[in-house]
């Protein structure tokens, strides 16, 4: 600042001295202002940009027109508009009081080739780019495609493969990248070798893992091919194995490869040490918290003395009393675990030790990594909220919620801190899966003959999670097309919704002389009552036909068509209910678990039948061990008319190699054996019932899902309409039993669950029709 002292005397009249120094101590005084106020920006400017429009710039920049210059400001919008993503370059120059913000602009990216990619299609490398055209493109981003690439063809096997990206600059600022990849040969695992393992042999120990040996098979799985971060997995399973089986103290150390002498693969050793072997002793429960009832929450320990030591148990129980403790108003209690062992006995005591922790609520959540789903579609499945209490268990409950939503290839939850101690963020990250399904498919039918198919479907329409469906199905007896949308949150309610529409046209005339066509459609709506059980309400509206009814065909079936018609039609309107339990740890290929369903169907609610159908289910699975499964089977059914109306022809059950396998389609039950092709007329009620054991093959990597199974089957159908009874030829109206026992192969396809299956009838009635070799859907 400066200062200027003018003292002048005054005790005399005014002299011009005098206004000459009040002038010049006014002009100082206004320079001195003018020198000492901040500098102000008049315009801020904008040069070199071609793409991105100015205004657009001007928005990342936190320096205003009209006030002061801030160097820290000006610093803080370089970093903002480089992390745009838009620029190369940036410059911002104060000018006077002018700000002048000069661009660079990264080159567009016009497309995407590959060059040298013989063994492997395009289509399966371009995921893994995650660059699209219009985007701005920059070396580094290119680096990272190019390291996403050789990471793919390291997953394949080819672990010297090299990719390098290359820029190919066009006019107008853009650009074309291409990628130059040099394939490796595909090496294998030559073999997997283990030491310090006595408790398991090293097939046992092969068989946990996610890697194999190289083998007959490689041609239909990848596993064999040697893969540096899925053994990094393998270690792990490796580990968790051993906990999950009697030892606690198990280690097992990284993985040592080397290549074999032909160059062909890696010889990988596991070293292990495995500890002793320990069973569960009595465990208990210690707590200060008030208002604990520790002997309700004993009750949901799972882990019992006697039993092998298994970790898995251990954290179950640990999840199952920290939910009852959220139930019971304690949303920050903590469940930790410590161990008192018995060493001389190799028993392990488990203490489940309650206290308070601290109380964290949940700031924020964050969803990552949903490019197609929609963020409401994700957060409604979450029992977790903005300002709930943190609980890790509760957290991994959602997550397991979000995977069986069947939309993510992986599901991440993160905690971080929040903007207090008390808070925390938290980060869902999620990667999508393509959920756009197109299949073909063809093969062969015991009942059908020739069967194909064409479908296509989507289980993620628009990114709002809905079910969409289109299925063209036919055989050398049957035409059918399936329509079907699912809406699994109705108005984001928990119930869901969706509708069927079906056409069938299906010749029956090699079991019962004449042919059928069903056309019509059906409104779904469900509810989850919890996490195992469902409630499902359906309206049904269908219109029957029968026709192509012989001359020779049973009086039974004639009766269905009016005298002097060639065809007979009527229409089904119906409401029906069901319950499902389902608590199975797999819905494809479970190995454990229960799996109940009950039905009912009532008809005449409106249109021409009136009946009233029941149906039930169950079905139990017990794992002996790893391969070999245990699996009971058991279903029933009743249909009755009601009003005074019987059950009409087309609405009886049918029943055959379904439900006892080595019997034809309707190869069992009431059939007219005075007719020419002694007709099958169906049945009012059925029961069945199934042991099977599945097991793995020998020889057969489990991934390719091939499964052996030796089963017995049981069951009838009987009952008719009144029609039928009165018929001379009437046989197998009474409920007599047929069983059978027999061997198949289960192969677990991209369709479903498909088996072959040889049986022998040991119990069968002289006018069943048999068929020992059998193909077909089988429920899993």
């Amino acid at each position: 600042m400066l200062y200027w002292n003018c003292r002048c005397a005054v005790a005399r009249a005014p002299s011009p001295i005098i206004f000459l120094c009040a002038g010049a101590a006014f002009l100082l005084t206004l320079a001195n202002s003018t020198l000492a106020a901040p500098d102000t920006i008049d315009s801020i400017a904008v040069s070199g940009n071609m793409r991105v429009d100015a205004a657009s710039i001007r928005t990342r920049v936190s320096l205003r027109e009209n006030k002061a210059y801030d160097a820290a400001q000006a610093e803080k919008s370089l970093q903002a508009l480089y992390a745009t993503g838009q620029f190369r370059n940036v410059a911002i120059e104060q000018v006077g009081r002018r700000v002048v913000i000069t661009v660079a602009e990264n080159s567009t990216l016009v497309s995407v080739a590959f060059a040298g990619n013989t063994a492997v299609d395009k289509s399966l490398i371009e995921p893994e780019v995650k660059l699209q055209a219009g985007d701005p493109i920059t070396m580094a981003k290119a680096q990272a495609a190019a390291l996403r690439i050789r990471d793919f063809y390291r997953h394949q096997g080819r672990v010297a493969t090299t990719v390098e990206p290359v820029l190919e600059p066009l006019p107008e600022n853009r650009a074309k990248l291409v990628f130059r990849i040099h394939e490796g040969e595909v090496m294998k695992n030559a073999s997997i070798a283990f030491s310090g393992n006595h408790a398991f042999s090293d097939k046992q120990l092969r068989d946990v893992m996610a890697s194999s040996e190289s083998g007959w098979f490689d041609i239909l799985k990848t596993s064999a091919s040697f893969d540096a971060a899925r053994l990094e997995l393998d270690q792990e399973l490796l580990l968790i194995h051993y906990r999950k089986n009697g030892f606690p103290d198990a280690k097992v150390l990284p993985p040592e490869f080397s290549e074999n002498a032909a160059h062909t693969g890696y010889q990988i050793s596991f070293t292990v040490d495995e500890g002793d072997r320990y069973s569960f002793s009595a465990g208990r429960i210690e707590t200060a918290l008030a208002g604990v009832d520790q002997v309700e929450l004993q009750k949901l320990v799972v882990t019992a003395p006697g039993q092998t030591y298994n970790a898995e148990l251990i954290e179950r129980s640990v999840q199952r009393l920290t939910v009852a403790l959220v139930d019971a108003g304690l949303p920050s209690a903590h469940v930790t675990t410590t161990t008192q062992r018995d060493r001389e006995h190799h028993s392990l005591a488990p203490v489940y030790v309650i206290k308070d922790g601290v109380r964290v609520t949940i700031e924020r959540i964050n969803v990552h990594g949903n490019s197609k789903t929609k963020d409401r579609i994700i957060r409604r499945e979450l029992k977790l909220a903005e300002g709930d209490v943190l609980s890790q268990v509760l957290a991994d409950r959602d997550k397991e919620r979000l995977k069986r939503l069947g939309l993510f290839k992986t599901v991440g939850m993160r905690a971080t801190p929040g903007s207090t101690p008390d808070k925390a963020v938290l980060d869902i990250d999620v990667t999508e899966q393509d959920t756009t399904e197109l299949s073909f498919g063809a093969g062969y039918s015991s009942s059908e003959g020739v069967i194909g198919d064409v479908a296509i479907a989507d289980t993620n329409l628009f990114g709002n999670g809905q079910t969409a469906r289109l299925k063209l199905s036919g055989s050398q007896t049957r035409f059918q097309a399936d329509i079907g949308f699912t809406e699994p949150r109705l108005f984001d309610s928990k119930i869901s919704g969706g509708f069927d529409l079906l056409y069938k046209d299906a010749d029956h005339t090699l079991q019962s002389s004449y042919k059928s066509l069903t056309a019509g459609g059906d409104l779904r709506l469900g509810t989850a009552l919890s996490d195992t059980t469902t409630l499902g309400l359906n309206y049904s509206l269908m219109r029957n036909e029968i026709y192509g009814v012989g001359p020779a065909a049973s009086a039974a079936i004639k009766e269905a068509v009016p005298a002097g018609a060639s065809s007979g039609t009527y229409y089904t309107s119906s409401v029906g209910a069901n319950v499902t339990y389902d608590d199975r740890n797999s819905r494809k290929n479970p190995t454990s678990g229960r799996y109940f369903s009950l039905g009912q169907d009532f008809a005449g609610v409106g249109g021409d039948a009136q009946y009233i159908r029941n149906t039930a289910e169950g079905r139990l699975y017990y794992p002996l061990s790893d391969q070999v499964t245990l699996v009971g089977r058991a279903a029933g059914g009743n249909i009755g008319g009601w009003g005074g109306q019987d059950v009409r022809l087309l609405d009886s059950f049918y029943k055959g190699g379904d439900i006892v396998r080595g019997f034809a389609t309707s190869g069992i039950g009431p059939r007219d054996m005075g007719s020419a092709n002694q007709d099958a007329l169906g049945g009012k009620s059925f029961v069945s019932a199934t042991a099977e054991a599945r097991f793995s093959i020998p020889l057969i990597p489990d991934e390719i899902g091939l499964k052996g199974a030796v089963f017995t089957d049981a069951g009838s159908l009987f009952g008719v309409n009144k029609t039928a009874a009165g018929l001379p030829g009437l046989a197998g109206a009474n409920p007599a039993a047929r069983v059978s026992v027999g061997a198949g192969l289960i192969w677990d396809s991209p369709v479903g669950a498909l088996g072959v299956n040889y049986a022998v009838p040991l119990a069968k009635q002289p006018f069943d029709k048999v068929q020992p070799l059998s193909f077909g859907v089988v429920p899993y």
